[in-house]
């Protein structure tokens, strides 16, 4: 569903019960701008974004031949070394 900003602001409680249903697209002169959805889908998103951030930073130290757990250790030692 796609809504204008205006629409939006006169109907947010309706739009927000639609949201459980379906994506709710707010357009800003008809290019959309931002999107309603359940909570429950903005937490699995994070957690894919956050997982996938991970797998990529795996990726980088294994090419560069350290571990995350020699990455952790030195992380460690330094934050314990400070005043």
């Amino acid at each position: 569903m796609r809504v204008s900003i205006s629409e939006a602001k006169s109907s947010f409680s309706a739009l927000l019960k639609r949201a459980q249903k379906e994506l709710v697209i707010v357009t800003r002169r008809g290019e959309p701008d931002a999107v309603l959805l359940p909570f429950e889908e903005y937490e699995r998103l994070r957690r894919l974004r956050a997982y996938s951030s991970m797998i990529r930073l795996s990726h980088e130290l294994k090419g560069i031949g350290i571990t995350a757990s020699e990455l952790y250790d030195a992380s460690r030692e330094e934050l314990e070394g400070r005043p």
